[in-house]
């Protein structure tokens, strides 16, 4: 069991807007460390699916330019797309698995809101495809998994537009986002697919339950779509 709140501690007391020059980089150095150490348990849950996971590769790619969120951890499949960027293979992949680090910040004096994490299941066009043919026996266990405990609020797909809940009836939600997605393309005329992600916060408010739930959805939701790529 992985406990968020522990990997957390390190980053206690740091806020953005009070950040000094040493302070973002300690910071950034701190994310980058958590991530880390969230890479090996993370490709355990992947390598329960077996042999089928075993070139999803990861890396930590960060982010200096932004203080609040100063880097990435991502897990793909090993395919090469870029001869000169591992960090543009991992953006342009069919799938992905993204993990970051956000530091506190203060709305007012009364009011800072925690360091928390972000994890985004993100499809590109080809691997909406693959959602697409998933049996729906996947998603109805992920989703009777998840339900044991109560439902975690903000999982959702990243959406300017509307509210896109992941739950419940996850794989009907996963169609609406792709076929939302193929449209907005469409409409901005884009060579570049909208790509579909889903997405959810976690930070002490939230039950530490619900950070090993979606995390584990999460990756069981990536090596079935990596297993579907082979099939």
């Amino acid at each position: 069991m992985l406990d968020p709140n522990a990997l957390l501690k390190p980053l206690a007391g740091y806020i953005v807007e009070d950040l000094t020059n040493a302070d973002i980089a300690a910071t950034g150095a701190i994310a980058a460390s958590i991530l880390n150490d969230l890479a090996a348990p993370v490709m355990k849950m992947l390598s329960v699916a077996g042999d089928s996971a075993d070139d999803i590769v990861c890396e930590f790619f960060p982010d200096p330019n932004d203080e609040s969120t100063p880097g990435t951890l991502v897990f793909w499949p090993a395919t090469r797309t870029s001869r000169t960027s591992r960090q543009e293979d991992a953006r342009l992949a069919a799938y992905s698995l993204r993990l970051a680090v956000f530091l506190s910040e203060r709305e007012d004096e009364d009011v800072i809101y925690p360091a928390g994490f972000s994890m985004v299941l993100k499809l590109n066009e080809d691997g909406c495809e693959l959602v697409k043919d998933l049996p729906p026996a996947v998603f109805e266990r992920l989703e009777f998994q998840i339900k044991g405990n109560s439902m975690p609020s903000g999982f959702e797909f990243l959406d300017d537009s509307e509210h896109m809940p992941v739950l419940p009836n996850m794989r009907r939600q996963f169609l609406k986002a792709i076929t939302r997605a193929h449209n907005v393309t469409q409409k901005k005329r884009s060579k570049e697919f909208e790509s579909v992600m889903a997405h959810y916060i976690w930070d002490n408010t939230e039950p530490e339950a619900h950070f090993g739930a979606v995390l584990s959805t999460l990756a069981t939701l990536l090596v079935a779509v990596h297993h579907q790529s082979k099939l």
